[in-house]
């Protein structure tokens, strides 16, 4: 999938808002969650799936998936990956390769956009660790 597939969601964040609106987009539908946003194409394949994460604080929660690789670049700002416990800085332009079974956890400001490979199944995706909201918050 391109990445102008998802220019008017940059446009959004650039703007300064966040993705808590009702309208975005035909081909997408919006999860908000503690300290992030998520926007997931509809027409994802089992085989590949794309997200578009505004992380406000980060992920909430250190996990890992048994099956899929994930991909993230680094659209918009800042933050911190920490993956198998070693942090990595990150900003706009960089990408994140995390692999099966590693176990992660992001903080930060920033627009990713996500692929992962395969898709997203619920079964595969283990929790580690939860992670605060006010934890995120004093970061």
């Amino acid at each position: 999938m391109e990445d102008n597939n998802f220019e008017d969601l940059i446009n959004i964040y650039n703007e300064g808002k966040t993705f808590t609106i009702e309208n975005v987009g035909q081909n997408r539908i919006l999860i908000n969650k503690e300290g992030f946003d998520l926007v997931i194409c509809k027409d994802n394949t089992e085989e590949h799936g794309y997200f578009l994460v505004n992380s406000i604080y980060g992920h909430d929660c250190y996990s890992y998936n048994s099956e899929s690789t994930h991909i993230y670049n680094v659209l918009e700002g800042e933050g911190e990956f920490i993956i198998d416990n070693n942090s990595f800085i990150v900003k706009k332009g960089d990408i994140v390769t995390i692999k099966p079974n590693q176990v992660f956890y992001y903080s930060g400001k920033m627009l990713l956009k996500m692929e992962m490979l395969p898709n997203f199944k619920e079964e595969n995706n283990h929790l580690v660790q939860l992670v605060s909201y006010n934890d995120k918050k004093n970061k």
